[in-house]
């Protein structure tokens, strides 16, 4: 399938290494509006860049358009590129206000296009794991689940000097006004989902910690959000992030019998393993006994360290191949949908209003038996 690039700017290098794994995905062209992006993309990834979209429609012939823009940009951008007869995966979130995602999504619908949007880490080997073994009853019945997105104290690191393959630097400014909870969150809250279902519920909390970094426009958002989750299914999950706290992606889910584990949401094949409880005389304790599970190939391996060793394409890869074969995918706009509105809802918490209730909900998701390649 042809695809288009809309944004070259930092992420947009993280999408272009991961593509080579999936080369049935040829990426024929891109657009930023800034011309000096444009060329710097173009000089190191030697595709052609058009810093004018119409051109870039008229010039060349895909079927799917990647949007990569910032996040205030990701509603005009997605809702331009779907009028035009493309199908669109966006970067999270689909849009900064629920209604335009809402909107975003009836539109697809209503013109039989695919729309989604990242991430697409439930699609990775560790949560797959964890899902067979939930339904093997490894813990006995879930009850509480711990899910931490802290991603250290950024505003007191070198920040300003990350730079990605083409040199293109990170977005502190966008970063920081968009905030932690819409960046992050949906990686642990695509986990959630998998395993558990629709949410119900959100009682939520943010602060900002750290006031003054510097930001596009005149609101800083939170650097730190607390959620209390409440799913149909009956499961309550504490969700945490940060960019204040040690770093800690841990993911804990605790049930009857035991307790699973994963190391870090964000990697595909993080160690996942299970510990059951021990009664010895008077003493209950978790075995020191580690089950590790086994993960199985939901997609390419990878040899990238860092965030980039996220397996970004995966899910346009996944949406091409629901595409071709006529089929429903793995990553669907009501997930997606649900995802971005339990994140908004966390993300325009405030004290005199923490308690939302959802308005979505979306099928359960079937699991990934053969590799996405």
């Amino acid at each position: 399938m042809n695809i288009a690039i809309v944004g070259c700017g930092f992420v947009a290098d993280f999408y272009m290494a991961t593509l080579r794994d999936h080369p049935q995905l040829r990426v024929i062209a891109a657009h930023d509006i800034v011309a000096e992006h444009a060329e710097r993309f173009h000089r190191h990834w030697g595709i052609p860049v058009f810093v004018d979209a119409a051109e870039m429609l008229a010039a060349h012939d895909f079927q799917m358009v990647l949007n990569l823009t910032n996040p205030d940009s990701h509603y005009a951008v997605s809702k331009r590129f779907l009028n035009a007869g493309k199908h669109v995966y966006s970067e999270k979130p689909m849009a900064m206000q629920f209604e335009q995602a809402r909107e975003l999504v009836e539109l697809a619908r209503s013109l039989n296009l695919h729309f989604t949007s990242a991430p697409c880490n439930h699609l990775g080997e560790a949560p797959q794991a964890m899902a067979r073994a939930l339904a093997q009853g490894c813990i006995g019945t879930p009850r509480l689940t711990y899910a931490e997105m802290d991603d250290n104290f950024i505003a007191l690191a070198p920040y300003r000097n990350w730079r990605s393959a083409s040199g293109a630097y990170w977005p502190y400014r966008d970063e920081f006004a968009v905030g932690c909870t819409l960046e992050h969150a949906g990686y642990n809250l695509a986990w959630l989902l998998l395993f558990f279902g629709p949410v119900r519920r959100i009682v939520a909390y943010q602060s900002l910690r750290f006031p003054g970094k510097p930001i596009d426009g005149e609101h800083e958002a939170p650097d730190f959000s607390l959620a209390a989750l409440e799913f149909h299914s009956g499961m309550v999950a504490r969700l945490t992030c940060s960019i204040v706290a040690p770093h800690d992606h841990g993911f804990r889910i605790i049930g009857d019998e035991g307790v699973l584990h994963a190391a870090d949401c964000w990697f595909y094949r993080t160690s996942a393993y299970y510990r059951r409880y021990l009664r010895i005389r008077n003493r209950f304790m978790l075995s020191p006994i580690r089950h590790r599970l086994p993960l199985t190939p939901t997609g390419p391996a990878t040899k990238r360290r860092g965030s980039a060793a996220m397996d970004f394409a995966r899910g346009p890869r996944e949406m091409s191949l629901a595409i071709e074969q006529g089929r429903p995918s793995r990553v669907p706009a009501d997930f997606a949908l649900h995802f971005n509105e339990i994140a908004l809802a966390i993300h325009h918490a405030d004290t005199e209003h923490p308690v939302y209730h959802a308005t979505t909900t979306f099928v359960p998701l079937p699991p990934v038996t053969d590799p996405i390649l």
